[in-house]
């Protein structure tokens, strides 16, 4: 017969990853991600002549970004820097994507939190090995989701720390 702990801890792992999924899948559904293609239309390509003789003219007349770069050419035509064709957009985007990412952030940490408080104050060892693993993963995927604003996933981490610090060990006290 299989040991029952080992049992706990296999289940626990695979409802872990449903879990974790599901909140993925979840979040995906019910939130709308700011669409790259809305930023940075690919359908307005540039054309492809251009490529060969790219000039900070052609760059700009594409609302590219021209940064300069001596270079030493063996043939004609030699550019005289480097086109980003997508830099402006790519930053509109990026300042859309911020309040969807912490949003993100806002429901991954408390889920996760939840699930650790839930997984510290139930005795049972499956759902305490789940809510443990689960909180954990969530709040670290919230961490990675809103990574560029440093200082609100600072005080929520502190935050979560502390208050979860002082509950675990008061359950450690009370179990000895």
């Amino acid at each position: 017969m299989v040991n029952k702990l080992a049992l706990s801890i296999i289940i626990s792992i695979i409802l872990t990853i449903i879990i974790v999924s599901t909140v993925n899948v979840g979040v995906s559904l019910f939130m709308n991600e700011p669409n790259y293609e809305n930023y940075c239309n690919y359908s307005k390509s540039i054309p492809l002549e251009t490529y060969d003789n790219v000039t900070k003219g052609v760059c700009e007349q594409y609302n590219g970004t021209w940064t300069p770069q001596p270079v030493q050419c063996i043939k004609a035509p030699c550019p005289q820097g480097y086109c980003d064709f997508y830099q402006k957009c790519n930053q509109a985007y990026q300042e859309a994507q911020k309040p969807y990412n912490q949003n993100k952030f806002y429901i991954f940490a408390g889920l996760g939190f939840i699930l650790l408080l839930i997984g510290l104050f139930i005795s049972e060892n499956l759902i305490q090995i789940t809510g443990l693993a689960t909180g954990a993963i969530l709040v670290f995927e919230g961490i990675v989701q809103n990574f560029q604003n440093k200082t609100a996933v600072f005080i929520a981490l502190v935050l979560i720390l502390i208050i979860f610090g002082i509950l675990a060990y008061r359950v450690i006290k009370r179990k000895k």
